[in-house]
């Protein structure tokens, strides 16, 4: 039986790719994957660089609510209008 770290439980319950955590993390996604299934010993660096990277998808994911916040109040009651400033994407 596989262990279930908490890592893994945060990472799946709120859609963070393993790809994403080890972007932030420095590490590779197999070792990633390795720790959260419990396969590598939990040293209190690693404790850390799994810490540090989850602070760091908080942090992104908290501007990007603060962007669409700030963008949904500039079209607020005009939703289904045409877009007067089409943005470049």
């Amino acid at each position: 039986m596989e262990i279930k770290t908490n890592l893994r439980a945060l990472r799946h319950r709120h859609k963070i790719s393993v790809k994403t955590l080890a972007v932030y993390a420095g590490l590779s996604r197999q070792y990633i994957s390795c720790a959260e299934l419990g396969k590598i010993a939990a040293t209190s660096r690693l404790e850390r660089q799994m810490a540090d990277a989850l602070e760091f998808v908080i942090s992104a994911r908290r501007a990007e609510v603060r962007a669409l916040e700030k963008d949904y109040a500039a079209c607020k009651g005009r939703l289904l209008r045409e877009e007067e400033h089409p943005s470049e994407q």
